[in-house]
């Protein structure tokens, strides 16, 4: 009702806000594609008030369904029935109310799926208005999609698409004919993040709620957001869109060209969300290990590993200057043999190869006689061991850091030098063939 009469608070809504949304909704439901193709079909199966159920065809009016709303709320309170199970303010309605009425609660046939084993779950009138309103306000997808979000203002800004769809076309949004409900939302959250503050998203809360609810069965996918997320992909979209767009970029099976990347955001899934929303390390994305290059500015990930991460920027800091100390060293040794050191780090999958990459970097410095030791003991113990409990993951985000830090700064002689091997290969290879004949 805030979307459609345009109102920023709860309590700045009329009596009039609330006729016009009646009037708004009842007009679109008597329509068939919202009737029986969608209401019926996907949220409230059978409904009576919403005059669904395909035996009331003939009767279904925008008027009638008018009434039926209206009736909700002019409904009176029985002070004997228990309390609403929603809002916690309201005696329940003493008529049981199924899943035709509220989505995915089941059926008077069922009992004991209620919590208090009566017949139907404890709804009040009012509350159960609202229910009806949710057509309006969810993404229609091959199920339905609800994003719930605190504070409301963040919900309002979510859904604010979904009325302004309806108000062209007169049908359900289609989402922009995403097909996962993930992809959807982090594209929204890019859009709405480039004008958040990160301070006002301390304590915010998004939970995707994606379910079909018909008669031939109820199913929901429930997705928390955690917070560290929110704020890493609002940051993202406020200070390096591009270095994001990367990132998404290299979280599908095969890397899309610019042509081919809204067509992989809106049909397939993404590894880099996935790993997000499950509190996966998603830091090797920030790679391109292919190019030898950094896919997002240190900016951003310095905020992912602070925020998300829990690394604190003293840690960050020292990690950095230990790379800054191993480029030092690098950029002072030949094309071929800076590439193979930069590889050896690459590929260092155990934990001594780890730890066998800097004791070779330590060897170029006392051979370039470059002064001071790449780093004390202490800090060679601090490199492996001091950045998570578990040891498998504390050297390999090491790892990761340094080879950002490494590609950042050399990724043009880095190139040269691949180039060069290639192309020596080659040579190689014709040379070996020539010998055959």
């Amino acid at each position: 009702m805030l979307l459609l009469s345009g109102k920023e608070k709860p309590e700045e809504l009329t009596e009039e806000d609330i006729e016009d949304a009646i009037n708004f909704a009842s007009r679109l439901y008597a329509r068939k594609e919202w009737s029986s193709g969608y209401i019926h079909a996907m949220m409230l199966p059978n409904s009576g008030i919403l005059m669904a159920n395909p035996s009331m065809a003939k009767k279904r009016t925008s008027e009638a369904i008018k009434k039926n709303l209206i009736g909700l709320l002019s409904e009176k309170e029985d002070p004997c029935a228990p309390i609403c199970e929603i809002c916690g303010r309201r005696h329940a309605r003493t008529k049981p109310v199924y899943r035709s009425d509220f989505p995915l609660i089941g059926t008077g046939g069922v009992p004991n799926y209620f919590p208090s084993g009566k017949d139907g779950a404890n709804i009040c009138s009012h509350c159960l208005f609202l229910a009806q309103m949710m057509p309006l306000v969810a993404y229609r997808l091959s199920r339905v999609l609800i994003i719930h979000a605190h504070p409301y203002e963040l919900m309002l800004e979510f859904h604010k698409e979904a009325i302004d769809d309806i108000k062209k076309s007169e049908l359900a949004s289609t989402a922009r004919d995403f097909k996962r409900p993930e992809n959807f939302l982090f594209e929204k959250l890019i859009e709405i993040g480039t004008n958040l503050e990160l301070g006002k998203l301390q304590n915010a809360s998004i939970a995707l709620y994606y379910f079909v609810n018909n008669n031939q069965g109820q199913e929901m996918e429930v997705i928390y957001i955690p917070n560290p997320v929110l704020r890493f992909v609002a940051f993202a979209a406020r200070m390096d869109r591009a270095g994001w767009r990367n990132i998404v970029s290299m979280g599908w099976r095969r890397r899309p060209s610019e042509e081919e990347f809204e067509d992989f955001k809106k049909r397939y899934p993404n590894n880099v969300y996935s790993k997000l929303l499950s509190g996966e390390s998603i830091l090797p994305y920030f790679l391109d290990f292919q190019n030898r290059k950094v896919n997002a500015s240190w900016r951003l990930l310095s905020f992912y590993c602070s925020e998300v991460l829990g690394l604190d920027k003293e840690a960050l800091e020292f990690i950095k200057g230990v790379a800054d100390r191993i480029v030092e060293t690098v950029e002072k040794l030949p094309d071929n043999k800076l590439s193979r050191r930069v590889r050896e780090l690459e590929k260092a999958e155990k934990l001594y190869q780890f730890e066998g990459f800097f004791i070779r970097v330590e060897k170029d410095r006392q051979e370039l006689g470059i002064p001071g030791a790449l780093m004390s003991f202490d800090d060679f113990a601090r490199i492996l061991t001091g950045y998570g409990e578990d040891l498998n993951v504390s050297w390999k985000t090491v790892k990761s850091l340094l080879l950002f830090r490494i590609y950042e700064k050399l990724h043009d002689r880095l190139m040269k030098a691949s180039a060069e091997e290639v192309e020596a290969e080659e040579d190689e290879e014709e040379f070996e063939e020539g010998d055959e004949e």
